[in-house]
């Protein structure tokens, strides 16, 4: 068998994608050498797009080739033969002879000329740099120097607001420090670091007061703008998915309604608080998607007019978003970015936040920036967060460190510092004993424990343990129990909105986040078991038709005809319709009121009585419920369990089949092969 015909038999076993075997087919066409090695990295570059990653890093996948497999589910004995031949191979690859076969390579640019003749077309890029050897996708590649060079362009430029305004403005929207024994404020400081730079990320856990944070300094901003009497800066608010879009406006609503800011230079509040949006945008309908394109109608030749971009829940932003981003914006339009950094990286490819925000725990605050903070800010920060070598990039970012949502030392954050925090010795990594011992503090809400952890086996065709499903009659029960007070026909339409609004808030108590989507314990498997669960509990009527009543679905993506997009959750309801009641499908409408859809312009829904992880991104659940496979799988990371840990409000409870794979997945960690790192200095 030769290498080519080798690799065709991955695409038989599902481990790379025929379209990465055309691509390295193609190239074998067009270019007069025919090194297999050479081919066979190619090949990897375009596979390990599938797997997230941005680039191939050469010395990594030479040293670790077990990162190409991250698929779920057990492997099957001629796909681990599949594995075996692929690491053999890789075994007898030479790095120095692999790197010069690239170089000498007509298909791949090297960095310096990628835009220069011949090389202009290449699909491939190499990139050596800091004895780094990243070989990308030219999309991925052009998509990456975007980022970078629309952040190094922003971090250039001195601020436009003097030190003097920021710190008075700063003074009175956080009041004077009174003693030099106050714990830091965190909030202050990104506030003041947000202010004087073009480019800034706010970074923190749930309940760190990011909402707050920003709001704060948009006010400030915008004052500093009046005060001049200066037309005010034109905002916009964006996030990458309509549930986060949704959940960010309520956000900022409530938010701005509740803030107490003061005069600031007799600058009346109601004033100010007018000239701060509050209406949240998805970030495709941000920048205006051509019609069947990949391409939006705003980019470098029509750019956004805007004098400030901020984006929420920025983890979630793969990397030719961000890329499209800065390519839709004018030159000097103010970039703020907020999001947790600890969460799950984005589904396709990048994990853009989480490589910008790399020294965030630390700091890395130049001795002249402490002294800033310390001047304007009047905050006084930890000696261990300064670093005489920080980057111009650590100076822009800022992380938030105290949660109020989960009050300091209580169960649900303690649960979820254990799974995140940072450990430099594998000794210290947490293990299963520390779990337990979390979960066995009593705390309760309500007469209700705060945390829960359930056993439950998962070998094929496995029952449902009956603590697991007491768990879902009761969750999935209360919001069944609104469906079912469904108003009477003469009612009005006034009373089914109500209603529709009751059967959402009362669907948000209580989600079941799993692992993986396929198999008897994904999405797909456990969305059929709920099913029958509740059928045979009398809580569903039936299940035998697609859209039977009370159907929870999930969006799966963007549609723009019926204003829905991705993430945003209905439920399956009757509405009253020229004296009859007819099935339509509840969704809010973002504005405090509620959207009936014809279930008929619904092209791509799903079941969501199980939710996968990443999907829940950008929600909060009363109740969050996480199943974990008890089969090991690259899936299974420290990301992807805080993740899940921290979508919840008040109580949350993990089930696992396995203590050993828990812990294992406890101590891995999402790595993602980009050059943000060391690119943006």
């Amino acid at each position: 068998m030769t290498k080519m015909e080798t690799m065709l038999s991955w695409v038989d076993l599902g481990l790379i994608r025929y379209v990465d075997y055309a691509l390295v087919k193609f190239v074998r066409e067009q270019v007069a050498e025919q090194n297999e090695d050479l081919l066979l990295a190619l090949l990897l570059t375009s596979h390990s797009v599938s797997l997230g990653q941005v680039c191939l890093d050469l010395d990594a996948v030479l040293a670790t080739p077990t990162m190409l497999f991250n698929q779920e589910g057990v492997d099957s004995e001629e796909r681990q033969q599949g594995m075996a031949q692929l690491q053999n191979w890789l075994a007898d690859c030479q790095r120095d002879t692999w790197l010069q076969s690239l170089r000498n390579c007509p298909a791949v640019a090297d960095e310096q000329n990628a835009y220069q003749g011949d090389q202009a077309a290449t699909p491939f890029v190499l990139v050596e740099q800091q004895g780094r050897a990243l070989l990308y996708l030219r999309r991925y590649w052009q998509a990456e120097r975007t980022i970078v060079e629309g952040i190094k362009a922003r971090l250039e430029p001195a601020s436009r607001i003097s030190n003097a305004d920021i710190k008075r403005l700063l003074s009175q929207l956080f009041g004077e420090k009174q003693h030099d024994f106050e714990e830091t404020d965190w909030q202050r400081i990104a506030c003041g670091i947000a202010a004087s730079n073009h480019f800034s990320i706010i970074t923190g856990g749930p309940g760190t007061g990011k909402t707050t944070t920003v709001l704060k300094l948009l006010a400030l901003l915008q004052a500093e703008r009046l005060l001049r009497d200066l037309p005010p800066l034109a905002i916009r608010l964006a996030a990458p998915t309509g549930k986060a879009a949704a959940r960010l406006n309520e956000s900022i609503a409530q938010n701005l309604s509740g803030l107490a800011l003061p005069d600031l230079d007799n600058l009346a509040p109601e004033k100010l608080k007018a000239v701060i949006p509050t209406q949240v945008m998805t970030l495709h309908r941000l920048l205006s998607p051509k019609p069947n394109s990949r391409q939006f109608q705003h980019n470098k030749s029509n750019p956004l007019v805007a004098d400030i971009v901020v984006v929420d829940e920025a983890s979630m932003i793969d990397i030719e978003m961000m890329a499209n981003l800065f390519d839709g914006i004018e030159a000097d339009t103010r970039v703020i970015l907020l999001g947790d950094k600890d969460q799950l990286a984005s589904v396709e490819a990048g994990y853009v936040l989480g490589d910008l925000c790399r020294g965030a725990v630390r700091g890395h605050y130049t001795p002249d920036t402490a002294q800033w903070i310390e001047e304007v800010c009047q905050q006084t920060i930890d000696q261990a967060y300064i670093d005489a070598h920080g980057t111009t990039l650590n100076q822009a970012v800022c992380m938030l460190r105290k949660s109020y949502r989960f009050v300091e030392g209580g169960v649900i954050h303690r649960l979820a510092s254990l799974v995140n925090e940072e450990r430099e010795q594998a000794h210290d990594n947490p293990k299963w004993p520390d779990l337990q011992a979390i979960f066995q503090r009593q705390e309760s809400i309500q007469n209700r424990p705060v945390l829960q952890y359930l056993e439950q086996a998962q070998q094929d065709n496995t029952a449902l343990s009956e603590p697991f499903k007491q768990l879902l009659l009761e969750g999935y029960g209360h919001y069944l129990a609104v469906t079912a007070a469904m108003p009477e026909l003469g009612q009005g339409t006034g009373a089914f909105d109500d209603w529709g609004k009751q059967v959402l808030a009362a669907h948000a108590h209580f989600q079941l986040l799993v692992a993986l989507r396929k198999g008897d314990w994904g999405v797909e498997g456990m969305n059929h078991k709920i099913e029958q669960l509740l059928v045979a509990h009398k809580r569903l009527a039936s299940v035998d038709s697609v859209w039977y009543f009370a159907r929870p679905v999930m969006v799966t993506q963007n549609d723009y005809s019926v204003d829905l997009m991705n993430g945003d959750i209905g439920i399956s309801l009757l509405y009253p319709v020229n004296g009859a009641l007819k099935q339509r499908v509840v969704f809010s409408d973002g504005k405090g009121g509620v959207r009936w859809v014809l279930p008929s312009r619904l092209q791509s829904v799903e079941t969501v009585f199980a939710m996968t992880v990443h999907k829940s991104q950008g929600s909060e659940f009363h109740h969050t419920a996480m199943l974990l496979p008890s089969q090991h799988s690259p899936i299974l990371t420290k990301e992807l369990i805080y993740t899940g840990i921290t979508r919840s409000k008040k109580h949350f409870t993990l089930i696992a089949g396995d203590k050993k794979v828990l812990e294992s997945a406890m101590n891995s960690k999402v790595e993602r092969v980009s050059g943000l790192g060391f690119l943006i200095q």
